[in-house]
């Protein structure tokens, strides 16, 4: 048993994360120890019978997030069901010299057999409902008992951490429900529904995509706004709705990648009483919902192809049917649909289809990451910390330019959502008096001095994963060392490197590094 690993998985399972974030680590733990070939992730519903597969990772490849729809026969269907119930695990190995009548009739589908690997099937039973299935191949005919006892004491953690993630957009999926029934009850109620977020850029980062959003809002036409996670879509999209004139129509917000696959059509069209297990009462759809005003596709690509097909048709005549329903209904909605991923990619890869790629692109917006917008860093440093103080209550600690600087000079992978979250961290660990930027972004947590002096006792103690983090991170320090804590520039550290200025950023926050501390003076 590999305590180490299985603390590691633990710790990762604990931090209640997306599985999109927690997932790698799993595949990271399995590549130092396994030839890994390939990692695939299924989801199955057990009534109605669905299986998506949800994640794929190849070697040398990135971790891919599909959602792809599987296709059984009713045949296959049943014998998978009842395999995933049994519990029990099916090692390639196992029933490559058995009889063919023995062989998982479903697992050719899932996998075609190759002679050089060996495979491990393994279902997860998960407390939030429903299975798992987990595929792995490596690079060799046989597992050794050693490996097999390795992969039975990571399931249980494996498990916990999908759980989490089905509780995460479970919560996401709630809350989107009660937001848009409170806008929809304010809306009827004659008031103005929509918090109208002030949007900070619009002279400046934000100029060319406001511009956009002017010319499509009067329209009735389909948008498609592109661009990261936390970079403000939905705020966008909001901005579109009150320059429309829907705007006193309900606007519904909807994370299509908190949606349960096997619950996506009642959510979006609604579904008719006693239409399935469950369907205690008639209920409207979001399309429904949003009759007369807009709806927010939030993560569109997150959408399995079947969903696209029924998503199509009412984008093209307005047309929906309720789950268990024969009756047509119509409706007038605008669709506005926002995403992370590469769209395009997803349609040349079979992932997205084309025509209702065409249909949601009729006017693309593409949303500028916050480190490709940094003169909108102040004003929108400005404002969070105006909105931190008065939410906690406290005074609203000045900017200083030097806070400012620090604030440009970190890359901001979580854009304007990760930048409001640590200044609200700041003003609160700086009492209302000042701002802690050196805490809130994380940095000198730890001296170098005692990270150095770790590195000196790991060079005669077990070489694992922590010792390879102080090696780099004093590889990192000898660099600003010798650079003299200059990070960008033909004699900053990232050249001396061969890293770009950012990747370098990144790691120093990793690590815990403030290149500050090697700055002369």
């Amino acid at each position: 048993m590999d305590e180490n690993s299985l603390l590691t998985l633990w710790s990762e399972a604990c931090r209640h994360a997306e599985l999109e974030a927690t997932l790698p680590v799993f595949i990271r733990l399995l590549q130092d120890r396994l030839p890994l070939v390939e990692v695939s992730l299924y989801d199955a519903a057990r009534e109605p019978f669905g299986l998506d597969l949800i994640y794929r990772w190849r070697s040398p490849g990135k971790l891919e997030a599909l959602h792809q729809s599987i296709d059984l026969s009713p045949a296959l269907q049943q014998s998978l069901s009842a395999w995933l119930a049994e519990g029990k695990v099916c090692v390639s190995e196992n029933v490559s010299g058995e009889s063919a009548d023995a062989t998982p009739d479903w697992l050719a589908t899932l996998a075609e057999k190759d002679a050089d690997h060996a495979d491990y099937f393994t279902p997860l039973v998960l407390t939030t409902g429903g299975c798992g299935l987990l595929f792995l191949r490596v690079r060799r005919t046989v597992f050794s008992s050693a490996e097999l006892a390795l992969l039975e004491a990571l399931m249980q953690p494996l498990g916990v951490m999908i759980d989490n993630d089905h509780r995460l957009r479970e919560i996401e999926r709630l809350r989107s429900a009660a937001e848009a029934d409170r806008d929809t009850l304010l809306t009827r109620l004659g008031r103005n529904s929509l918090s109208s977020e002030t949007i900070i850029g619009v002279d400046g980062g934000l100029r060319a995509v406001m511009q956009r959003v002017g010319q499509v809002a009067p329209t009735n036409a389909s948008a498609l706004i592109l661009g990261e996670t936390g970079s403000g879509k939905e705020v966008i999209a909001r901005a579109i709705h009150e320059r429309s004139r829907r705007h006193d129509a309900p606007f519904i917000r909807v994370n299509c990648g908190a949606l349960p696959s096997e619950l996506i059509d009642s959510e979006l069209f609604g579904h008719e009483k006693g239409s399935f297990t469950g369907a205690m009462a008639t209920r409207r759809g979001w399309f429904e919902r949003a009759d007369g005003g807009t709806l927010f596709l939030d993560e569109i690509g997150e959408l399995p192809l079947a969903a696209q097909v029924r998503l199509l048709r009412v984008l093209q005549d307005g047309m929906l049917q309720r789950v268990g329903s024969e009756h047509s209904i119509q409706v007038d909605v605008r669709v506005i649909a926002a995403t992370h991923r590469d769209l395009p990619r997803m349609v040349q890869n079979g992932e997205f289809r084309e025509d209702l790629w065409y249909r949601l692109a009729v006017f693309p917006i593409i949303l500028p990451a916050l480190h490709e917008r940094l003169e909108d860093i102040e004003p929108l440093a400005r404002h969070f910390i105006e909105r931190a103080a008065q939410r906690l209550g406290v005074p609203t600690p000045p900017l200083q330019k030097a806070d400012v600087d620090r604030l440009r000079e970190y890359d901001w992978p979580g854009n304007v959502r990760e930048l409001g979250a640590v200044l609200e961290r700041a003003v609160i660990l700086g009492h209302g008096r000042h701002l802690d930027l050196q805490t809130a972004l994380g940095v000198q947590l730890l001296r170098p001095e005692s990270r150095d002096s770790d590195s000196d006792s790991a060079g005669s103690g077990n070489a694992d994963l922590e010792s390879l983090d102080v090696v780099i991170a004093a590889h990192l320090r000898r660099a600003l060392t010798r650079t003299r804590g200059r990070v960008d520039g033909a004699q900053g550290a990232a050249s001396l490197l061969g890293l770009n200025p950012n990747t370098l950023r990144g790691k120093l926050r990793r690590y815990r590094i403030d290149p500050a501390k090697y700055r002369p003076g």
